[in-house]
């Protein structure tokens, strides 16, 4: 007799979130489990089914294209020669707008209810193009223009650095090309562009060490140190003479085999002429990538 598991202990073995689970299969029936007494149980055939389409989400498909196919077409398209990736297009304007009434009105779990959502049913990578970025320039807009408080802000900032967060975890690669630490300075507190940068970079087969903001100079640097890293990334949004000194303060901490990249709003405006080595600036998402697929290739 084969070996049957409940929902809860699939989502373990499989790596996929509850949530996540449901909504594959309410929506896109992507495997049909047997139903007993105790609930929805799940064989070897679907547990195997689940890995391949986990697997296939983490390359870039979206859940929706690929849950109709057989399971050896799942095979194919798994072993099938990666596409050159491009970030994704514009979300469609009604896309946000469920989340922005939930914001609105301060109704925090609707609007996290919305997000795990179109988590479940987008591509990791489309929601980052599609969902995470533009929902932080939306909110911005509507902060700077008084139609959002700091609070409402605030509120989407922990929502995204949630899900982020979670799905950082659920899609670290199995055979990184290296490590990364991701960090921003003391008195940085913006950490969304690192924390979608970590994201890509995972999804590029890449370990993101992800430190989070408001981190002393020396922190960042030992950091590296100790888990072997080749690149420190850091996100600067506002750029200062102190800003600048930390900066400089990593470059001449950090090992000498590691790579310094600097990214956010306010990276350009830094003097880094007197660094102690070569910086790159990431000016966006799309070089980030770029950057990260020299490494992995």
């Amino acid at each position: 007799m084969q070996t049957r598991y409940p929902i809860r202990a699939t989502a373990k073995i499989t790596g996929i979130s509850l949530d996540t689970l449901r909504a594959w299969e309410r929506r896109y029936q992507a495997v049909v489990p047997e139903r007993f007494g105790r609930g929805r149980q799940y064989g070897p055939e679907q547990i195997e089914r689940l890995l391949l389409l986990r697997r296939l989400v983490q390359k870039g498909h979206a859940i929706g294209g690929i849950a109709a196919l057989a399971d050896q077409e799942l095979k194919d398209l798994l072993t099938a020669q990666p596409s050159q990736e491009t970030p994704g297009p514009e979300p469609p304007r009604d896309m946000l707008a469920p989340v922005l009434r939930a914001i609105d009105s301060f109704d925090s779990v609707r609007a996290a209810d919305e997000l795990s959502r179109l988590a479940a049913v987008l591509a990791p990578r489309d929601l980052i193009y599609q969902v995470a970025v533009p929902l932080m320039l939306e909110v911005g807009t509507r902060w700077h223009s008084g139609a959002f408080s700091i609070a409402q802000e605030h509120l989407v900032s922990q929502m995204l650095r949630n899900l982020l967060g979670g799905m950082l975890h659920l899609f670290r690669p199995s055979r990184p090309a290296m490590k990364m630490v991701f960090a921003t300075p003391a008195g940085e507190s913006h950490e969304f562009g690192i924390l979608a940068a970590a994201m890509l970079a995972s999804l590029a087969g890449i370990e993101p060490v992800y430190l989070g903001p408001n981190l002393p100079a020396l922190a960042i640097a030992d950091a590296a140190w100790r888990v072997s890293a080749r690149v420190i990334l850091l996100g600067i949004t506002l750029a200062t003479e102190i800003t600048g000194d930390d900066v400089r303060v990593v470059a001449e901490a950090m090992p000498e085999n590691v790579e310094l990249w600097i990214g956010g709003a306010s990276s350009g405006d830094l003097d880094l002429s007197k660094l102690a080595r070569p910086t790159i600036l990431i000016k966006d998402l799309g070089a980030l990538e770029h950057q990260c697929s020299r490494w992995r290739n």
